[in-house]
């Protein structure tokens, strides 16, 4: 697994938060700031790996609080979580 790879993840994750029903707008807007966040990893074109631990920490924090609702959703994001570990970041 390379960071190709892991930005090919993101951008699914992207699109499919972009896509979700049924939230209420303390999610929407969870689920706005994290693909909003995710979008900055996207474009950033930087090594500092620091990037990477941010977004880490509010993706599990999103998993928590959404996986009984969206576990489509939320299973992406913890393929993501395991590609960023997977690289050491």
């Amino acid at each position: 697994m390379n960071k190709e790879n892991l930005h090919q993840e993101l951008e699914r994750l992207h699109a499919e938060l972009g896509q979700l029903d049924s939230l209420d707008d303390s999610d929407r807007e969870k689920l706005s700031v994290l693909s909003q966040d995710i979008r900055r990893i996207l474009d950033y074109s930087g090594t500092d790996e620091r990037h990477y631990q941010s977004l880490i920490e509010r993706v599990r924090n999103v998993v928590t609080e959404l996986e009984a609702t969206h576990p489509k959703t939320t299973l992406l994001m913890r393929q993501v979580l395991d590609q960023i570990a997977y690289l050491g970041i």
